[in-house]
C-alpha cells in the first residue's frame, strides 16, 4: 500500500448525494483506522458510480453503531376548568378523610 487512505472529492452533484457526502466526511474524519477509511471509500465511490443506492450506503457507514430511536412520550392535557374540577374534587376527599 502508498499509506493511508485519502479523502474523495465529488463536485457537482446533487443534494442527495452532497447530503451523504457530508456524512461520509464526518465519518471519515473520526475515522481511526486505514481499514474503516478504505469502507467508506469503498462505500462513496460505489454510491458515485450508482451501484448502491442511498439506504444501502447509510447502512455501510453506521455499521457497528447503535442506532438512535424517536421516542415520543404522550402529554395528557385538561381544559381550565377540568382541572379546577379535579383539584376541588381531590381537596374535598383530602378534607374528610
Amino acid at each position: 500500500m502508498s499509506g493511508s487512505p485519502e479523502k474523495l472529492v465529488f463536485q457537482g452533484q446533487d443534494f442527495k448525494f452532497m447530503a451523504a457526502y457530508s456524512q461520509y466526511s464526518t465519518k471519515f474524519d473520526k475515522a481511526s483506522t486505514d481499514e474503516e477509511k478504505e469502507s467508506l471509500n469503498h462505500a462513496i465511490s460505489s454510491l458515485h458510480r450508482g451501484e448502491i443506492s442511498y439506504e444501502e450506503f447509510y447502512n455501510l457507514i453506521n455499521k457497528g453503531q447503535v442506532e438512535k430511536r424517536f421516542h415520543r412520550s404522550q402529554i395528557t392535557t385538561s381544559r381550565k376548568f377540568e382541572y379546577r374540577r379535579k383539584e376541588q374534587k381531590q381537596d374535598r376527599l383530602k378534607r374528610h378523610k
